[in-house]
């Protein structure tokens, strides 16, 4: 997308420095539980360069990706669209991501998200001093500017916008910065959700804004160059930049505080996981949970939500010893004792405090 733009093969190889090295992007590698909108970052870009460049086919591929991932993001597509429209002057892939978007927010968002939630709309519990129902929430934030302005303007909130630039900051130009157009619903939905962890570069919320970050700094310094403005920014000082921004804002310490310290079970969870045969129901750590996915029902272990009938799981694999998260060993400990006096279970493997326990009617 940087040599496409115009940018010398050594800016372009800056930029993508530049991406590997955003604390976002970075960060979302130490959770668990996988986070769709890490495979939107790549789709979002593809989407702009197959618009930009004139491969529909390329672009109904990316922006089919991108919807798929999760069902908020249909706001992406259509404010990606209204930038095809008004500012790259791409007219028909405008109107059709503008279409695909809304088509796909109203089978999601009215229809398939509360069919499969019980009639409850996803997310809704992050915007409760907006309303309670996504009805209530859009009323509130045209008839309640004064409740969404403080919103905006919060001390958080204007750390938040900081924290979003500061890696790239030395390299934006501000005239070019309608290129953040598509990125404008999902920073509006952060700025607005009483959780804060929707305001920071370490969770995954950050990330489909990501992208358009990125080509803002692409486009800003293709301008400075062909301007011949900020002479001084070299790509030695890009990548300098980020790369002391990376220094300061990743979480790289999670790699041994989140991962080295499981080592010492690693392989007997390895071999436990193994030793799950069929595509029967599971209960398990959030750590475990990951690698045992792709089945009709998986629930992780939660002290504020003990399961109340075991018999339901096929499978119920523990790790005594790293509890997971919402668990602890006080917790684990009064399962496992449940389990090996409850003659519907046996336990069939114990290695390293895993213990892995199958109903009798699934054991070969």
């Amino acid at each position: 997308m940087s040599l496409q733009s115009g940018l010398s093969p050594v800016y372009a190889r800056a930029v993508a420095l530049c991406y590997l090295l955003y604390p976002a992007l970075f960060n979302s590698n130490f959770f668990t539980d996988f986070r769709p909108e890490a495979i939107a970052v790549p789709a979002s870009l593809w989407a702009i360069l197959a618009g930009i460049t004139g491969k529909t086919w390329q672009l109904i591929a990316a922006v089919i990706l991108i919807l798929s991932c999760k069902e908020i993001l249909s706001l992406t597509v259509i404010a990606l669209g209204l930038w095809f429209w008004l500012v790259a002057k791409k007219r028909l892939y405008g109107w059709g991501c503008i279409i695909f978007g809304i088509v796909w927010f109203v089978m999601t968002i009215g229809y398939l998200v509360p069919m499969l939630r019980a009639g409850e709309a996803g997310g809704v519990v992050f915007y409760a001093t907006l309303g309670n129902s996504p009805s209530e929430i859009l009323s509130n934030i045209f008839t309640n500017p004064g409740l969404i302005l403080s919103k905006f303007f919060a001390t958080d909130t204007v750390f938040y916008y900081f924290l979003l630039v500061v890696p790239v900051i030395i390299g934006l130009r501000w005239q070019q910065a309608m290129i953040l157009l598509p990125a404008l619903p999902m920073l509006l939905l952060n700025i607005l959700s009483d959780y804060f962890a929707q305001r920071d570069l370490i969770h995954h919320y950050s990330l489909p804004i990501f992208p358009f970050i990125i080509v803002w700094l692409l486009h800003s310094v293709q301008q400075y160059k062909r301007r011949k403005q900020r002479r001084w920014l070299t790509p030695k000082l890009l990548i300098t930049w980020a790369l002391i921004a990376f220094l300061v804002l990743a979480k790289y310490g999670y790699f041994w505080s989140r991962y080295l310290n499981k080592l010492d079970t690693w392989q007997a969870t390895r071999e436990a996981v193994s030793q799950v045969k069929t595509k029967g129901s599971v209960l398990a750590t959030s750590a475990i949970a990951p690698h045992l996915a792709h089945r009709k029902l998986i629930e992780l272990t939660n002290t504020d939500l003990p399961p109340t009938d075991l018999t339901k799981y096929d499978y119920i694999l523990l790790n005594l010893r790293h509890p997971g998260w919402s668990s602890n060993k006080d917790f684990v400990t009064n399962l496992i004792n449940q389990l090996k006096n409850n003659q519907k279970f046996n336990l069939h493997y114990q290695h390293d405090d895993v213990y892995l326990f199958v109903k009798l009617s699934d054991l070969k």
